[in-house]
C-alpha cells in the first residue's frame, strides 16, 4: 500500500501537463477562480482511472500498443495548451479562466494520466485487493491524491501571481516550453 501510494504522489506532483496548466491558470486568475479548471480535472481523471480498472486485465493482452493511439490526441492538445499558453503572454485575455471542460479534456488525452491509472491499478491494487469494494476504494485514491496536487500547484501559481503579472510574457513562455516538452517526451 505505501508502494502504491508513493508512486500515485510521486506521479501526479511531478511537472507534467496538469501541473502546468494548475500553476499558469491560478497564476493568472487566482486560486477562486482557478478551482474551475483543477475540478474539470479531477471528473477527467475520475473517468480515465473508471476506464483503467475496467479495461486493465485485457487492454495489454488484446492491444499492447494501445498507447499509440492515446499519444496522437494527446501531443496534439498539448501542442494546443501550448500555443494558448505562449499567446496568454502577447495578447490580453481579459483574465479568462480556464474552464472546467479545458480540464476535462486535458485528462481524456493526457498519456501521464492513462499510465499512472493503468501501472497503479495493474501492479498495486488488482493484485493486493481481496475484494472487489477495496479496490475500488483504492482506485479511488488516484483521482483524488492527482486533484490534491493540482490544488498544490495552483495554490504556488495564485503565490506567485505578482511574479506572473510583471513577466507575464517569460512565465507563459516558460510555460509553454514545458508543455512542447511535455508533448515532445510522449514520443521519446
Amino acid at each position: 500500500m505505501a508502494e502504491m501510494l508513493i508512486y500515485i504522489i510521486v506521479m501526479s506532483i511531478t511537472p507534467g501537463p496538469n501541473t502546468i496548466l494548475s500553476l499558469s491558470n491560478a497564476a493568472a486568475v487566482g486560486l477562486r477562480k482557478g478551482v474551475r479548471l483543477n475540478i474539470g480535472m479531477l471528473v477527467g481523471i475520475s473517468i480515465v482511472t473508471a476506464a483503467a480498472y475496467m479495461a486493465s486485465g485485457i487492454i495489454y493482452t488484446l492491444i499492447p500498443s494501445a498507447d499509440v493511439f492515446l499519444r496522437i490526441p494527446a501531443f496534439v492538445y498539448l501542442v494546443y495548451l501550448a500555443w494558448k499558453t505562449f499567446r496568454k503572454g502577447s495578447i490580453e485575455d481579459g483574465g479568462k479562466t480556464a474552464s472546467f471542460s479545458e480540464g476535462l479534456i486535458l485528462q481524456l488525452v493526457n498519456i501521464k494520466v492513462y499510465l499512472l491509472a493503468l501501472t497503479a491499478i495493474a501492479t498495486y491494487i488488482m493484485p493486493e485487493s481481496e475484494t472487489l469494494l477495496h479496490s475500488v476504494l483504492l482506485s479511488a485514491l488516484i483521482p483524488l491524491i492527482c486533484f490534491i496536487s493540482g490544488l498544490i500547484w495552483a495554490a504556488g501559481g495564485a503565490m506567485l501571481s505578482g511574479i506572473y503579472k510583471r513577466h507575464t510574457r517569460v512565465v507563459c513562455s516558460l510555460l509553454a516550453l514545458s508543455l512542447l516538452y511535455c508533448a515532445v517526451r510522449i514520443f521519446i
